[in-house]
């Protein structure tokens, strides 16, 4: 198993503090999934060898990404074949990718918050039906493209988490990388993606 953990920042974007934390994401990846974790920011991947991607956050809105770098990375994505995991911006780059639409959110959300389990049935299976999860995001889906089915839903975003029916990607608008012994369900969620993936 490999495992690209794809960096969803603008290039511009990536000061050090940034990349600090997206190390430490791709650090707490790794140890749960056992193997090494290469990272790459999105505008530089092409063709990705791994056999999964893990998609970051990103802590710019999508009007200070260079539009042309983002409809390339869609089609990178709509050609790769592998298991992925979009988290929070990622989670939206996929829906983007195959005609979603995304928009500001009424308020941001900062912070840990209860997530509820609308459906179970692959990524959130046996994950208890509310959990807290940490969030940190300015927009969300406001429309699934076709294909696409709401798993969790919380009382102040509507598509906390998803999944596609016709190949094998998910996405969470929480991030689970942000786990920690009192709110320990992104762990379970990044376990159950690596579970269902190997």
């Amino acid at each position: 198993m490999t495992i690209l953990f794809v960096v969803t920042e603008r290039a511009d974007g990536l000061t050090p503090e940034r990349r600090e934390t997206y190390e430490v994401a791709r650090r707490s990846i790794a140890a749960l999934a056992g193997v090494e974790v290469e990272t790459a920011q999105y505008d530089a991947v092409e063709a990705p060898s791994a056999s999964r991607l893990v998609l970051s956050g990103s802590y710019d809105p999508w009007a200070a990404h260079p539009p042309r770098s983002l409809d390339r990375f869609y089609e990178v994505l709509r050609v790769y074949a592998g298991p992925v995991l979009g988290i929070c911006a990622g989670m939206q780059m996929l829906v983007r990718a195959r005609g979603g639409v995304v928009a500001a959110a009424a308020k941001p959300t900062r912070g840990y918050a209860t997530v509820d389990v609308v459906d179970d049935s692959d990524l959130l299976a046996g994950l208890s039906p509310s959990f807290t999860a940490f969030q940190s995001h300015e927009d969300e889906i406001t429309r699934l493209p076709e294909g696409f089915r709401i798993l969790a839903s919380s009382e102040r975003c509507a598509v906390e988490a998803v999944a596609a029916d016709d190949r094998p990607w998910w996405g969470t608008q929480f991030h689970p990388e942000a786990w920690n012994d009192d709110h320990p369900g992104g762990r379970f969620v990044i376990e159950r993606f690596l579970e269902l993936t190997s």
